[in-house]
C-alpha cells in the first residue's frame, strides 16, 4: 500500500500546476505537528498511525482540558497559516500564497466539522458523556459526510465510489480490533 501511495503522490505532485497537492501535504503535516507539539507540551508521548485515509494521533492524556488543548492546536496551525497569508497578500498578491491560504481554509473547515473522527467531533465527544448523544453524533456525522460527498462532486459515479470508500473506512474505524 505504501508504494501505491507514493506513486499517487509522485504523479499528483508532477501534474499539479497550482501546487494544491503540495500545499495540502505541507499544511496537513503542520496540522499534525501542531497536535504532536501540544501533546508533548502536555507531557504525553503521542502515538501516530498513518493510513491511506490520513494520520491518526492517539495516546491522549486523561485530562479533558489537556485533550481539548491538543485537539485545538491542529486547526490553530491552519488558522495561523491563513492569517499569515492574509497579511502577506495585503502587501502584494501572489497566486501561490492565495492557493496556500485556500488549502488551509478547506483543511480548517473540514477538521472542525462535527464528525466523530475529526477534531471538531472529538471535541464534542470530549464534553458529551451521554451514550445516546454520542450515538446521535455518529449518525449525524455519517449523514453529514454523505451530504458533503454528494454536494462536492457533480458526478454521481464518483460520489458513489467516494461514498463506498468512506463507508469501508467508517466501518473499519469504528470496529474495535
Amino acid at each position: 500500500m505504501s508504494y501505491f501511495f507514493l506513486c499517487i503522490t509522485f504523479f499528483a505532485l508532477l501534474f499539479d500546476k497550482l501546487n494544491i497537492f503540495l500545499f495540502l501535504i505541507i499544511s496537513s503535516a503542520f496540522h499534525e505537528i501542531g497536535h504532536i507539539f501540544a501533546c508533548l507540551m502536555c507531557g504525553c508521548k503521542p502515538s501516530l498511525r498513518i493510513s491511506l485515509f490520513g494520520i491518526k494521533l492517539s495516546n491522549y492524556p486523561n485530562n479533558k482540558y489537556k485533550k481539548l488543548f491538543i485537539l485545538i492546536c491542529g486547526p490553530l496551525v491552519n488558522l495561523i497559516f491563513i492569517l499569515i497569508c492574509i497579511l502577506l497578500n495585503s502587501y502584494k498578491f501572489k497566486l501561490n500564497r492565495y492557493v496556500f491560504m485556500c488549502v488551509n481554509i478547506v483543511l480548517l473547515t473540514f477538521n472542525i466539522m462535527p464528525i466523530n473522527f475529526l477534531d471538531g467531533g472529538q471535541i464534542i465527544y470530549l464534553f458529551c458523556d451521554n451514550y445516546y448523544m454520542q450515538k446521535a453524533l455518529d449518525v449525524i456525522s455519517f449523514l453529514l459526510i454523505i451530504f458533503v460527498i454528494f454536494i462536492v462532486s457533480s458526478n454521481i459515479t464518483i460520489s458513489l465510489i467516494v461514498l463506498f470508500i468512506f463507508v469501508i473506512y467508517y466501518i473499519l474505524n469504528n470496529t474495535k480490533m
